[in-house]
């Protein structure tokens, strides 16, 4: 510790000093007339919090370095040797003290606590607890704190919103025609969104807080060929004339009104690594699978007329028709007051059957993660949650530097993942700000008729979470290995460990039971049921049935097939299934558990000391520093010390005649227990010599503890009792 070998004096005035300069700092920052603004504030705090990272992380390992390659280079070997400070000149008095220190420890530390490996263990995972803990904590308070559980709100409205009717809007889930996109084009889109309201401009009809950035892209996909079979799509890229014709003509109002007259050309997408890297992914519909980077795109424009134009065109001159496989509606939104971005996808599918099916795909996140955006707490756990992850790494990193066999060990690599994830969770962080403030840039600097993307900060918002779910699985599975000291988790693990092979091989029985019934119930119920219209989503609803869930699910499903077959599949699945084989599941891991609990008992021998005795033994002087204010003080109660002690005793006894018998011990535990107590007899009877002898050096003796030579006397030592003999034959030997 710091202040391990420190003197009192030394801490008090270490302590006043410390609290004077808070408070004339404090009162220079407050009262010195100097007013900053908040954000400003937060921005000072943290670059000088960012100095101080550069400072220890940076130079002072630089510093480091260089000071040692010069002590190797030129060594001092002249250098006079210098005790070490805190240490007292040694007398009478100091070595009481240590001696009366070391038997105070020895009345504590029994023959259990001498077992040095265990104690060794113990310290091992004593040190891993606090590291792995206190990262464990932080780690769970940055996730909760950076996920906001009222956006589930705003996401359910937006879809309810899109997607139903209302008294202003046509639902998406009411087009079931190709004609019918247009006309919720028209009026959802377009008519709702220039709506005027309360202030006088226009806006969003259903709430002025949230305002549409940018403007809406159409984007359709398109086969080259309509008969596929069963091979994936190829999707067409040739550049069209009005109506889909071919050639292309180009036409003389093309380059004025390209936004209205020309969108029978293919997308452009900018090919860059992060596009490649962030938008190269399919949307996966009902019936295909559609790549975001394809198409043909339409752009409304900034102006309700406009808009209308492009949308009359569109109709006129059939951009949507039979060979459209999906059409999407993206645009983006965003609530200054919540400091929260809505990305909207409205995907329409043309089914081969004529109709429309249609998903509304809402995502409500918080991009913007700027010092002015955060709050003070965020940013102190942000602060405590960087020095946990430069504690862990600072922690790995000497383990492998002091023993490079470490490094070969599983653990070990699991600690050097968790830094891994870190700094690739670092670097999304820093990736997802820098393009949204690109995005906001264009905000502000162009004008209000292009479209933004946020595709990009998405997909990587999107990663973040992957990463801290994966951040917070691997540091719970260390964390499991450091609490394997409690009899608790090495009951489980054990029972993990010789019980997999049977769990495995009965969970691939059910599993292969549940896809056979998943493909009977499917096969003859698909066409008529919603849960069983897939076969994954059959095996889904077979599973989530045999687990004792129902909702949702209607006896009616099973007996599409015919009565007789319905009845047959359902007994299977309920008594053969969710009965026997989930039974029998939960009895093979109840036996293993017994079985692994007896073997544990039987290994166990010897009784050992627990986690907590020993903690409890090795950091007792933390415990009386810190809590000495909770210590009971004597009560006398208007008895003397003698009847106190006898009132106690007497409380004692009634308390154990009062309790249940407890049972016969061996002959074997009782010797144990009376060479015990006889040990800590004699150790209490050494402390009280020991208090005794130092009590009268400080009455009777020097500022050393010295005792003053006794007077010669004429009297004949041996007509002194043997008890003062002994004592002044000790003392004329320490002098």
């Amino acid at each position: 510790m710091i202040f391990k070998n420190t003197k009192p004096k030394d801490l008090a005035c270490f302590g006043v000093t410390t609290f004077v300069l808070v408070v004339c700092f404090t009162l220079i920052s407050v009262l010195s007339g100097f007013e900053h603004e908040s954000q400003r504030y937060k921005t000072m705090m943290v670059t000088v919090v960012l100095v101080f990272f550069f400072l220890y992380l940076v130079y002072e390992p630089l510093r480091f370095l260089v000071m040692a390659i010069d002590y190797a280079t030129w060594p001092d070997e002249d250098q006079p040797y210098k005790a070490e400070r805190g240490i007292t000149k040694p007398n009478h008095i100091a070595y009481l003290k240590i001696r009366l220190r070391s038997l105070r420890s020895e009345l504590l530390i029994t023959e259990r606590h001498q077992n040095e490996k265990l104690n060794r263990r113990y310290k091992h995972i004593a040190g891993d607890l606090l590291l792995y803990g206190s990262y464990f904590v932080a780690l769970m308070v940055v996730v909760v704190m950076q996920e906001d559980q009222c956006l589930y709100y705003n996401t359910s409205n937006m879809q309810r919103l899109f997607r139903d009717n209302t008294s202003v809007t046509y639902g998406l889930s009411e087009v079931y025609f190709i004609y019918q996109i247009h006309y919720y084009l028209r009026i959802t889109m377009i008519e709702a969104f220039f709506a005027p309201n309360t202030y006088g401009y226009e806006g969003w009809w259903a709430m002025e807080q949230w305002q549409k950035i940018g403007v809406i892209r159409l984007r359709q996909v398109r086969p080259v060929h309509s008969r596929n079979g069963l091979r994936d799509p190829e999707w067409d890229t040739t550049t069209y004339s009005p109506e889909w014709r071919l050639p292309y003509q180009r036409l003389h109002y093309t380059d004025k009104f390209w936004r209205i007259y020309d969108p029978f050309r293919p997308a452009e997408f900018e090919i860059t690594f992060l596009n490649g890297l962030l938008l190269n992914f399919n949307h996966w519909g009902y019936l295909l699978r559609y790549p975001e980077l394809a198409g043909y795109i339409v752009l409304l424009m900034s102006t309700k007329v406009n808009c209308l134009k492009q949308i009359e065109y569109l109709k006129s001159y059939s951009w949507l028709n039979r060979n459209t496989s999906a059409l999407f509606i993206d645009f983006t939104m965003y609530n200054a007051d919540m400091n929260a971005f809505t990305v909207i996808t409205l995907r329409v599918e043309n089914s081969q059957f004529g109709v429309q099916l249609p998903r509304v795909h809402v995502d409500t996140v918080r991009m913007l993660g700027s010092v002015e955006t955060r709050s003070g707490f965020e940013l102190f756990v942000l602060f405590v949650y960087t020095v946990l992850v430069i504690q862990f790494g600072r922690g790995v990193f000497s383990k492998i530097w002091h023993d490079r066999t470490a490094l070969h060990e599983a653990w070990t690599l699991v600690d050097l993942v968790i830094i891994v994830l870190n700094i690739f969770l670092l670097g999304l962080t820093i990736m997802r700000d820098i393009e949204t403030d690109d995005l906001s840039d264009m905000i502000e600097t162009n004008t209000r008729g292009q479209y933004l993307d946020f595709q990009r900060p998405l997909v990587l918002h999107q990663v973040l979470g992957i990463v801290k779910g994966f951040l917070v699985a691997i540091t719970t599975m260390r964390l499991w290995k450091v609490l394997q000291f409690a009899a608790v988790f090495q009951h489980f693990t054990h029972t993990l460990f010789y019980a997999w092979r049977a769990v495995a091989s009965l969970g691939v029985i059910i599993l292969v039971l549940l896809m056979g019934m998943g493909i009977a119930l499917a096969v003859p119920n698909g066409n008529n049921a919603e849960v069983f219209h897939h076969i994954i989503q059959a095996v889904i609803t077979c599973l989530w049935y045999s687990v004792g869930f129902s909702g949702g699910i209607k006896p009616a499903d099973f007996f599409h097939g015919g009565r007789v077959l319905g009845i047959m599949l359902y007994l299977v699945l309920v008594f053969l299934l969710a009965i026997l084989l989930m039974n029998v599941f939960a009895s093979v891991i109840y036996d293993y558990f017994n079985e692994t609990g007896r073997d544990l008992k039987e290994q166990a021998g010897v009784k050992q000391i627990t986690f907590w005795e020993f903690l409890r033994i090795e950091y007792v002087d933390v415990c009386t520093r810190w809590f000495r204010c909770g210590r009971k003080k004597y009560q006398r109660r208007g008895r003397t010390v003698a009847q106190n002690v006898e009132w106690t005793l007497s409380l004692q006894e009634e308390e154990r005649l009062n309790k249940l018998p407890k049972p016969r011990i061996s002959d074997a535990e009782r010797q144990a227990d009376y060479m015990r107590r006889g040990e800590r007899m004699f150790k209490l009877m050494s402390i009280l010599n020991a208090q005794v002898e130092m009590l009268e050096r400080l009455v009777l003796g020097d500022e050393n503890g010295n005792l003053p030579t006794p007077q010669a006397s004429d009297s004949d030592p041996e007509d002194m009792p043997e008890m003062y003999r002994k004592r002044r034959t000790v003392e004329l030997g320490q002098i």
